[in-house]
């Protein structure tokens, strides 16, 4: 009896695992019956359909009518197994919820659905310990003025992760920056960088595939995506490690071009050079009330903007060039400001 019993429960638990996740095609009775037949489990199928409906009124599990009768898991079912999920688990699933669910392929996070709401409940019931308590204790700040992050549409969003993660062309209607009309680019995509609050395509156009023309787009420029079920054509020498760390983000004035910089920082300002240096080979000399720095950076609109940010805190001295330009920069802006 036992073993009977046994044998009944072991096949109503490979039953549930084998229903899919609600988004997904829901698996008819004779679909559920054949699979459990293929792994030893001889099971009629009007006994499989009454399981099935006993298990619906224990489990969130529904029935989708029609002939055949189908089944998949409701909308907002947890995720369960054995051993269950424990609190650091949970942590963990919260935390891919909170900080990186919205960069995952819409196929990725319905795998994971299930499982960031078991994590949620379980750390609900934890709300007064330190794992319960933990997302409300870590923030993401960035150090530069906020701005609100530009509308994506969700399903060319979609569609863009789904031909990253799966190394597929795309095709669709593309913006530029300035420009009032959008034109038809096949995209072959290598990577996405976020960089706040902008989200950023890395990749080439048609079938260009050498590492000089690899390019940004900016995602919520996109008007449309389609999925092209064709292999994306990818550079060979292409890294997006490579490519970040050439300042590619930083929108430089000439690929790879770096200049000695030299400037005269007030003291106060210059504090936080000594702990976040600008370069690995950046100089601070203290000179009375200020401070030199001299670093090889790379020569970016990124780096202006920075120095920019510091006002009458700053003097460039070097290059010439920059000196020259940033005086322009303030003859202009004095100019704003003079009051007659």
């Amino acid at each position: 009896m036992k073993g009977i019993m046994m044998e009944t429960l072991l096949r109503h638990w490979r039953t549930l695992q084998m229903i899919p996740p609600y988004r997904r095609n829901p698996i008819s009775s004779t679909e559920l019956q054949a699979k459990l037949e293929m792994e030893g489990y001889e099971v009629h199928l009007r006994t499989l359909q009454r399981d099935l409906h006993k298990l619906s009124q224990i489990f969130p599990i529904v029935c989708k009518e029609g002939k055949p009768l189908s089944w998949s898991w409701s909308a907002d079912a947890e995720t369960f197994d054995v051993p269950g999920m424990d609190s650091t688990a949970a942590l963990t699933f919260r935390m891919v919820d909170l900080f990186l669910s919205k960069m995952l392929p819409a196929s990725c996070r319905d795998a994971l659905s299930g499982h960031m709401k078991r994590a949620e409940t379980i750390l609900d019931d934890l709300d007064s310990k330190g794992y319960g308590a933990w997302p409300k204790k870590i923030k993401v700040v960035t150090r530069t003025q906020p701005l609100l992050p530009p509308e994506i549409n969700p399903q060319i969003f979609d569609v863009i992760n789904e031909a990253l993660l799966r190394d597929l062309k795309f095709k669709g209607f593309y913006r530029g920056k300035g420009s009032t009309e959008s034109q038809e680019y096949v995209v072959n995509p290598l990577g996405l960088v976020i960089a706040d609050p902008v989200i950023y395509l890395v990749g080439t156009l048609w079938q260009y595939d050498s590492t000089k023309d690899v390019l940004l787009l900016a995602l919520h420029r996109f008007q449309s995506a389609e999925l092209i079920e064709e292999t994306a054509l990818r550079p060979s020498a292409f890294d997006l490690d490579t490519y970040i760390n050439s300042g590619a983000l930083q929108f430089p004035v000439e690929a790879e071009k770096t200049i000695k910089l030299k400037a005269m920082f007030d003291k106060g300002a210059a504090g936080h050079l000594y702990e976040s240096p600008l370069s690995a080979n950046q100089e601070l000399t203290e000179i009375d009330d200020d401070v030199l720095l001299q670093a090889e950076v790379l020569d970016t609109s990124q780096l202006r903007w920075w120095l920019l940010g510091f006002g009458s805190a700053v003097e460039v001295l070097a290059p010439k060039s920059l000196r020259k330009e940033f005086a322009q920069i303030s003859k202009d802006m004095s100019s704003f400001y003079n009051e007659e």
